[in-house]
């Protein structure tokens, strides 16, 4: 009968084999770093012989004044993109009064030849009529295209290497279906 030694018992036989040998030579290093340790017999130090030791002064200081923080990340991410305000000189149109994530789209009227209207109402619920070419919200977008279900808006911002770019930001209509699940039902 012939025996046979999986290689999972092999394998762990290895690492019984490595633990131990790292054991034994640990064990020399240990003794030797305790022998170093020896505690400060405070009771035979007087206070004169207490100051000499300097044992309350730092071994590293950092003077932080006119310096950077160390642990501040060296790109700031909040500064990434930043938005083009609207020119706060002139009088604002209640459109320019917020940010577009406070409007709402509430309706569209499709003209077919002629120019589209959207309805969007603000944080005070009150409606206002767009149409292409408005502006729209405290960053200097406009209104760029209206859809039978959406308005699209284009926003300028400065990018992070300080050019401007043109994001497109898009208002839709909440279906009919989202709309029975956010309203409550009375049977």
């Amino acid at each position: 009968m012939k025996n046979h030694i999986s290689s999972k018992h092999v394998n762990q036989l290895t690492m019984t084999c490595y633990v131990i040998i790292l054991l034994i030579l640990s064990v020399p290093a240990l003794i030797h770093a305790t022998e170093k340790i020896k505690p400060i017999n405070t009771e035979s130090l007087s206070p004169e012989k207490l100051a000499s030791l300097e044992i309350n002064k730092p071994l590293f200081s950092y003077d932080s004044l006119n310096r950077p923080d160390p642990f501040r990340p060296f790109i700031d991410f909040s500064q990434i993109e930043r938005s083009i305000p609207t020119n706060t000189d002139k009088i604002l149109t209640p459109l320019e009064k917020y940010a577009l994530n406070q409007f709402q789209l509430v309706g569209i009227i499709l003209a077919g030849e002629q120019q589209n209207y959207a309805l969007v109402e603000d944080p005070e619920h009150i409606g206002h009529t767009v149409r292409e070419g408005d502006k729209i919200g405290n960053m200097s977008a406009y209104v760029k295209e209206i859809k039978h279900n959406e308005v699209v808006i284009e926003e300028p911002y400065i990018d992070i290497y300080d050019q401007q770019q043109i994001r497109e930001i898009s208002l839709k209509i909440r279906e009919l279906e989202e709309d029975l699940y956010l309203t409550p039902q009375i049977n």
